[in-house]
């Protein structure tokens, strides 16, 4: 099992057929093996006895039940000890890595339970009883009752099924959530971009910077446009309304699956009033003529008062507004 799990790394097969070589060599052998060298006996209903101190005595022997339900809990304990091993030698967590540790450990435990278990009589020796299931398996299917072939039969293909369904689930990708990511950030004074100390007061006229962030995670280099929007809105029975709106313009942009586009978004507000939304709406593909939030893939806001300046200055700078707003990335 550990050799075919390296032959399905290495020829990068199906993933369900790597998950059903490659589970058990991190999820069952390891504990198995490290459980075999510290009981190689069977359990037969008698205490194999060893070194004692005061009344505790060492009992080296597990049934077979005990050891299959517990070569699953030791695997998975095992797991974070030997990467954090990993990581202090510094060979860091590379697939190929975990996999030859995982299999050290495997090879070297097996190879101390089987030198113990031979010490030990022939009817005290654990083994798997491969032969009894096959000799009762062939006497099941010899029986003259169809039912009990017949059931046998759906019991054998219903853990087959289980199996290759837990095989699939974990390697699966294909079903896992796809989506984007929009956030509006700004730049503390060490330089840093943060989600938060976003303005809440401004002046018309002059010019006001932020950062806007799209993320990746579509599974597939994705094309997005990106609109922003100073609205004047209404909120009347659960419902919110735009009644004026200044368009501070757009960009777009194609981002590779798992990266991050930060944009550097320069405007001048000419709307004035309390409580003006300032909207970001994220589009795949074309943005529409009239953005909204229902038609928006992603959308972000925050509310804005944008304070009157002098006549002069606002007079000037009203016909200009919205024509410079997205910067060149950063």
């Amino acid at each position: 099992m550990v050799v075919l799990s390296y032959v399905g790394a290495l020829l990068h097969v199906v993933p369900t057929v790597q998950a059903i070589v490659g589970l058990p060599t991190f999820l069952f052998l390891p504990g198995y093996a490290l459980l075999l060298a510290l009981f190689p006996g069977n359990k037969l209903g008698h205490k194999m006895h060893g070194p004692a101190s005061g009344p505790f005595e060492w009992n080296a022997s597990l049934s077979l039940v005990e050891r299959l339900a517990l070569s699953f809990g030791m695997s998975i304990a095992l797991l974070p000890v030997i990467g954090l091993v990993l990581l202090w030698v510094g060979l860091g967590l590379d697939l190929f890595v975990v996999l030859s540790a995982l299999s050290v450990v495997t090879i070297v435990g097996i190879a101390i339970g089987e030198i113990r278990r031979r010490r030990l009589q022939p009817a005290e020796q654990f083994h798997i009883p491969v032969r009894q299931w096959y000799a009762d398996v062939a006497e099941s299917f010899g029986r003259p009752s169809r039912i009990d072939s017949l059931l046998n039969v759906a019991l054998a293909v219903a853990i087959v099924f289980a199996v290759a369904s837990l095989g699939y689930a974990v390697v699966d990708t294909g079903g896992g959530e796809s989506y984007s990511s929009l956030s509006l950030l700004t730049q503390d004074a060490s330089g840093e971009f943060v989600a938060a100390d976003y303005p809440s007061a401004l002046t018309a006229g002059e010019q006001t910077e932020l950062f806007v962030s799209v993320s990746n995670f579509e599974g597939e280099a994705t094309s997005y446009t990106l609109v922003a929007e100073l609205q004047r809105v209404e909120q009347a029975g659960g419902e919110t309304t735009v009644v004026e709106r200044q368009a501070l313009g757009q960009q777009t942009k194609t981002v590779a699956d798992g990266g991050t586009w930060r944009t550097k978004h320069n405007f001048v507000p000419a709307l004035t009033g309390e409580n003006l939304r300032l909207t970001y709406y994220l589009y795949e593909g074309e943005a529409p003529a009239e953005p909204s939030t229902e038609t928006a893939y992603r959308s972000t806001y925050i509310w804005l008062t944008v304070n009157e300046d002098t006549a002069s200055a606002a007079d000037e700078t009203a016909s200009s507004v919205g024509t410079e707003s997205m910067a060149v990335p950063v």
